[in-house]
This record gives structure tokens, C-alpha cells and sequence, in this order.
């Protein structure tokens, strides 16, 4: 399932948003929203991420994402159903893919589906570290409350322009007031059938200078319109619960 915008953006935003976050200034220069985001990513690896390498596993599959002033590259190993080991990788030159140690050839669609599957589970696992990339755009929508604990409501959508083929997915991030820690967001996706998701963060564990943390992923019958309501309704016990989104066996390193 594509969830987000900025997930096909890898390729051209990592290198303008780790400059971006290494020169801008400290707080003065930014709106409420901006500075909200700012905190969150600090507390959650921040500058760690500028040179990092992550190992761990996701249903299954070894993933291996890596930072390196400017570098980036996403791969992930499986086995397909035929036996073979297929290694798909995303780096700063592109997409690409092989299987038993030899490189094949893709098609755009392959491509596509290809950059969509291994970047969403880079996008969620590192949340909210690609919250600074240029096409994001960042609204603070006010206070809010769950679970006896005070939150930052922060709506982001995407600039049209380099904002990917889904520029018009839309996210609500509650940042705890306090904590400066992403602990819910909810979401909309157009792609299939479309639909929204709400996600609590579980788990929470520092490894090696980065917060990491699992995701519930609730949803709601019938759907919300406005994907903001969705604290509310989740505080209410009206939501239903989809899955468990685990990171396992997780390895942080310098390269």
C-alpha cells in the first residue's frame, strides 16, 4: 500500500533536507509548527541520523538503511516464492534490483512499486525524521489530549511540486508537549481504494541514539472524513485494531 507522498521523494529530497536541518537556525527563524517538528526530531536521533546505519527486520525481510553526510541507501533482502534472494535498493543514484546476485532489469511500474514498498517502511520506522524535507508543508492545528497526557497537533501535507504522486495524502502528528515525542499520528491515502489510518506508538527503545518504536494501527468503521478526529475517536473507544507494526532485531551503527 503507498501511504505518503514523500515516500518516492527519497531520491531527490535526503540530501536538501539533511543540509537543510544542519544549517537552519535554532528556533528564532521558525513558526510554532516548524519548531514543534524541530523539537521531535531532535529528541528522536536528530543529527544522529546524519551519518547512521540501522539493521533490523520487518515481517520478515532484513532491512538495512543508511545515512552518510549526504549518502542515503534503502535495501531490502527477501526470498521470493521461487526460492531466489532478491535484494531491492534505493540509493542516490535510483531504484534497482537483484535477484540471486545478478541486476534486472525493471519496469517503471516494477520501479514504482519497488520505491513505494521499501520507502514506507523507512518513512514510518524513523518518523519524524523526514518531517523537515522542502516539499512538506507544516500546520499547527492547536492543543490536544490523549490519555491524561497534553499534545501538539501538527498537520502536514505536501507541495504539488516535488510532493510526489501523492501529494495530496494528508497527516495529523501529536507531538507530546512536554516529551517532544511523536506518540500518535493519524493519516489519509488516495492510491487503491483510499482510506485513513491512526497509529499509537508502542515499544518505545533508545538504540543506539535513536528513539525507536512500534506502531498499533487502528482504524475506524466508518471511516472519518477528517483524519484530525481521529484522537478524538480513539479516545473515545471507537477504534478497531488492524495490526502491529514491529520493528525487530534492530542494530544501529556508524558507517
Amino acid at each position: 500500500m503507498r501511504i505518503s507522498s514523500v515516500l518516492v521523494l527519497a531520491l531527490a529530497l535526503v540530501v536538501a533536507g539533511c543540509t537543510d536541518r544542519a544549517s537552519a537556525p535554532g528556533s528564532d527563524a521558525l513558526d510554532p509548527a516548524a519548531q514543534v517538528i524541530r523539537d521531535a526530531v531532535q529528541v528522536h536521533g536528530g543529527d544522529r541520523f546524519d551519518r547512521i546505519q540501522v539493521e533490523f527486520d520487518f515481517r520478515g525481510d532484513p532491512f538495512t538503511v543508511l545515512y552518510d553526510r549526504g549518502r542515503f541507501r534503502f535495501e531490502r533482502r527477501r526470498v521470493d516464492a521461487e526460492g531466489r534472494t532478491v535484494v531491492d535498493r534505493i540509493d542516490n543514484e535510483g531504484a534497482s534490483r537483484q535477484v540471486n546476485g545478478a541486476p534486472v532489469q525493471l519496469t517503471a511500474e516494477e520501479r514504482a512499486t519497488l520505491e513505494t514498498q521499501v520507502n514506507s517502511v523507512v518513512y514510518f520506522a524513523f518518523l519524524p525524521y523526514r518531517l523537515e524535507d522542502p516539499a512538506v508543508r507544516l500546520r499547527d492545528l492547536g492543543d490536544a489530549e490523549l490519555e491524561d497526557r497534553p499534545y501538539r497537533m501538527i498537520e502536514v501535507t505536501f507541495e504539488q511540486e516535488g510532493g510526489g504522486r501523492d501529494f495530496d495524502d494528508r497527516f495529523v502528528y501529536w507531538v507530546h508537549k512536554d516529551d517532544h515525542t511523536l506518540d500518535f499520528l493519524a493519516y489519509r491515502f488516495h492510491v487503491g481504494e483510499g482510506g485513513t489510518r491512526f497509529r499509537r506508538a508502542v515499544n518505545r527503545r533508545e538504540v543506539g541514539g535513536i528513539l525507536v518504536q512500534d506502531y498499533e494501527n487502528w482504524t475506524l468503521d466508518p471511516e472519518v472524513d477528517d483524519v484530525a478526529a481521529y484522537g478524538d475517536a480513539f479516545a473515545a473507544g471507537r477504534l478497531r485494531l488492524v495490526s502491529l507494526v514491529e520493528l525487530e532485531n534492530v542494530r544501529v551503527s556508524t558507517p
